[in-house]
């Protein structure tokens, strides 16, 4: 994928920026003709238990998922456990996988990957699952968050699938839609995923001479993060001076707080911009840089397939992402904000219109 070049200095927006970032737009999944050549293999004539484990229920991601191994012709029997974001289920769930043994597993997020295979230089086979074969999907950061050592080979029962751009191109979209100095974020400081994340922003910030403005969502006594104080965190970052709050991988902030977090930001007056489509389409989220959540479902699907299909083993497939993101925009929130993107952005974005 191209990257689109700023220079902070500029503060017009140059026709190639826009065009170069427009290479970024629509989907595709990396490997197509590997993929085509899959679809020839012999689908064995059985069927195939797979346990999903989930955080927030099924979404587009799943669906995508379903979709592409009944496309296969693979039959599946689906155990769907849904831990509703709290990571306290998950040794319960894990003894089932022990004691049923599916053929595979599918797992939802940072938080929840890491609990159910453990890191990958420390994974007890007595705690973890680590002889069945998992999939990840929706895990920013993988090898950050020692789940996989590497993304081109695991080595380990893991492979799957990375969602969001590289945080370089991210930045480049906000500052497509309207050059800013001050970029705010507010982040669950218990999830590793967002600290990675944040770890990512500041080198990134730093060379492009913007201020990151930080607000670590308050943890309670048992060190959590606290819902009720997700408003008070936004409002600090508005006041602070922030041009746009930046929605990234936050399990906590993303999905379980979703709609307060767009909510309140439009409420503050404050752009909002997200690594994740779901806030943008149902939330009212102004801007996000994304793969669709279908999409990567059935990426994620295509790793499954080559495991149960093909007899390849997880430890020699490469996690990967799609090659190509678009540029979604919700015009009910722009017109509410009056934070008008360029009519060269505007030439190749998804507009949502509710």
């Amino acid at each position: 994928m191209t990257e689109m070049s700023f220079d902070p200095r500029d503060l017009q927006i140059r026709r190639r920026a826009l065009l170069r970032l427009a290479a970024a737009g629509g989907l595709a999944l990396p490997g197509a003709s590997l993929a085509g050549s899959a679809l020839a293999a012999a689908v064995p004539d059985k069927t195939f238990r797979i346990t999903m484990v989930l955080g927030r229920g099924e979404s587009d991601n799943e669906f995508g998922f379903k979709d592409y191994l009944a496309r296969r012709g693979l039959k599946a029997e689906f155990t769907i456990r849904n831990t509703g974001g709290d990571t306290a289920r998950l040794p319960g769930i894990i003894e089932e996988i022990k004691d049923t043994r599916p053929d595979l597993v599918y797992s939802w997020g940072t938080p929840q990957t890491r609990a159910l295979v453990g890191p990958f230089d420390d994974a007890n086979p007595r705690k973890y699952i680590t002889d069945i074969p998992v999939v990840f999907t929706f895990v920013a950061a993988p090898v950050d968050a020692k789940i996989v050592p590497d993304l081109t080979r695991s080595g380990r029962n893991v492979t799957g699938t990375i969602h969001i751009a590289p945080i370089a191109v991210q930045l480049n979209t906000i500052q497509a839609y309207r050059p800013v100095k001050r970029l705010g974020v507010v982040y669950n400081p218990q999830e590793r995923n967002s600290v990675l994340t944040i770890e990512g922003l500041r080198a990134e910030a730093a060379l492009r001479g913007l201020e990151l403005i930080e607000e670590p969502v308050p943890l309670n006594d048992r060190g959590e993060p606290i819902s009720a104080a997700v408003p008070d965190a936004l409002a600090r970052v508005a006041k602070r001076g922030a041009e746009v709050l930046y929605i990234g991988p936050d399990t906590f902030i993303a999905f379980h707080n979703r709609s307060v977090v767009a909510s309140e930001a439009l409420r503050l007056q404050l752009p909002t911009f997200s690594v994740t489509e779901l806030i943008v389409r149902t939330d009212k989220a102004m801007l996000a840089l994304a793969s669709s959540a279908y999409g990567i479902g059935r990426f994620t699907a295509f790793k499954a397939a080559q495991i149960l299909v093909d007899g390849v083993s997880p430890a020699e497939i490469p996690v990967e992402t799609l090659k190509r993101f678009s540029v979604i925009i919700n015009m009910a929130t722009v017109r509410a904000l009056e934070y008008y993107p360029p009519i060269g952005l505007l030439n190749f974005a998804e507009i949502i219109e509710s």
